[in-house]
């Protein structure tokens, strides 16, 4: 007896913006239920545009223009209510923020079951279930704000999770997760999946995910599929750099970083005995010492929650240290994001230093003032965001924002450069690119410090490796 595919897409088109950007062209899908698939490809190919037209969010909260045929669990998506496609579809998105509505994370993740009018007894089984498939049983009454970013993204899953939709996407769901986190996770999408009943489309770059987990891989170029069969290919000669995809083995080499005595580099920042703690008095960081150099690159890492965030911000002086100091070197306080010479940090979320509406004016903006016309869009080019001039930065994929703003902070010049996972969204070729053009900062004596959970970033020869140390047991709603 043959089943009903959760999803079957047939010629799917879509074009987005008021520029009509081509986004898919004839994309052809179907997913049974009990398969895992994986679709990977370049950044901007089109993978999430795919994911959002699947369950009918392009047109109906994204504008764009969509033809083609698209059935969840065999109707047509047009015909049926966003509550009717909530009943057979769930999606977590890139960003976990947008998808997040209350300030616990218990009320958020049983938020779903009870709209669907489940009885208390189901929704309290869901809600366990869904928290343990997460590893957040013991954050269930922290409050969200207080969480970092991966710790929100784990939120958004465990949100889809306790919904149990038949067809389940999830746009890079380990992007912002530690190791042993991402591992659970897919772990978890395993054994869903083998149950039968649930078909689950997963956006990676990670192709060791992808190989080891996925039942098919799907692979898009330019708006349409290029490959749709077994996820050994990742092992073929060449494919990995013919769709830009990263390869499942280790990365070669370093940053290729000049050598030199580190005891002879200037101090650009140094922090000696530092603590943090929020307005909650939850502990983040204790008695952190740490010397940063020209000419150095420093690698910050450590499971989710345990404060690589909160250190970028305590050296980029947007926070205060509760215990210690941050002593910036040759100028006394940190200068703001778009101060040449100073200190600039692109965040895990870079949309909210987009200030222009379009691509070059807002990299432009950024330019020290000793680059002037020579230095041009150069950068722009070097990560290939110069054929994107005129789109507005709000209208690119993840990949491409992140792109942007490191190009948009590498124009700058600062003398110290932090960066919070900045491979989020980040296909093979890109990361190669974005590594290169960090080398290139730190060799011209730059100082540069990395805030990553991805192995891709620290599976390289960093000169200096910087480890936190896990979060301290989660405190209760009333504590937070």
């Amino acid at each position: 007896m043959t089943m009903t595919p959760v999803l079957s897409v047939e010629d799917l088109r879509c074009d987005l913006g008021p520029e009509r950007v081509e986004a898919l062209r004839g994309v052809r899908l179907a997913i049974e239920p009990g398969e895992l698939v994986c679709v990977a490809g370049r950044s901007g190919a089109g993978k999430s545009t795919l994911a959002r037209c699947a369950v009918g969010l392009i047109p109906r909260v994204f504008p764009g223009r969509v033809s083609g045929r698209i059935r969840a669990d065999g109707v047509p998506i047009e015909d049926l209510s966003p509550w009717e496609v909530a009943q057979r579809a769930g999606i977590v998105s890139q960003d976990p923020s947008s998808q997040i509505f209350t300030d616990v994370v218990e009320d958020e993740v049983a938020f779903g079951p009870e709209n669907l009018g489940l009885p208390p007894g189901e929704i309290s089984d869901r809600l366990d279930r869904a928290l343990a498939a997460t590893g957040l049983t013991e954050l269930r009454g922290a409050r969200i704000r207080s969480l970092s970013l991966g710790q929100r993204q784990r939120v958004a899953v465990a949100s889809v999770l306790a919904l149990r939709p038949r067809l389940l996407i999830l746009d890079e769901p380990t992007s912002m997760l530690d190791e042993a986190a991402a591992v659970a996770l897919f772990e978890h999408l395993a054994a869903l999946a083998a149950g039968g009943e649930v078909g689950i489309l997963v956006l990676e770059h990670r192709t060791r995910f992808i190989e080891r987990y996925a039942s098919r891989l799907v692979v898009i170029d330019r708006g349409t599929v290029v490959y749709d069969g077994l996820p050994a290919a990742v092992h073929g000669d060449g494919f990995c750099a013919a769709f830009g995809l990263r390869c499942p083995s280790a990365p070669a080499g370093g940053l290729l970083l000049a050598p030199g005595d580190e005891a002879s580099r200037a101090r650009v920042a140094s922090v000696k005995d530092l603590g943090f703690a929020y307005r909650s008095g939850r502990d983040v960081l204790a008695q952190v010492n740490l010397d940063v150099r020209a000419g150095r690159a420093v690698v910050v890492h450590g499971p989710n929650g345990a404060g690589k965030t909160t250190l970028l911000r305590l050296l980029a002086g947007l926070l205060r240290p509760s215990r210690g100091q941050v002593r910036f070197h040759h100028h006394r306080s940190a200068a703001t994001p778009r101060g040449a010479g100073g200190v600039a940090l692109v965040g895990q979320e870079p949309l909210y230093l987009f200030r222009h509406d379009d691509v070059e004016t807002e990299y432009r903006s950024w330019q020290h003032a000793r680059a002037g016309q020579a230095e041009g869009n150069r950068l722009l080019e070097r990560l290939d965001l110069a054929h994107l001039c005129r789109r507005h930065p709000f209208t690119l994929s993840e990949g491409e924002k992140r792109r942007l703003a490191i190009a948009a902070m590498l124009s700058a010049a600062p003398r110290l450069a932090l960066l919070d996972e900045p491979s989020i969204g980040c296909d093979g070729q890109h990361l190669k690119q974005m590594l290169e053009l960090l080398a290139e900062q730190v060799n011209r004596g730059g100082a540069l410090v990395v805030a990553s959970n991805d192995p891709d970033v620290l599976d390289r020869d960093w000169p200096q490796r910087f480890e936190l140390p896990p979060p301290a047991c989660a405190l209760s709603a009333a504590h937070l």
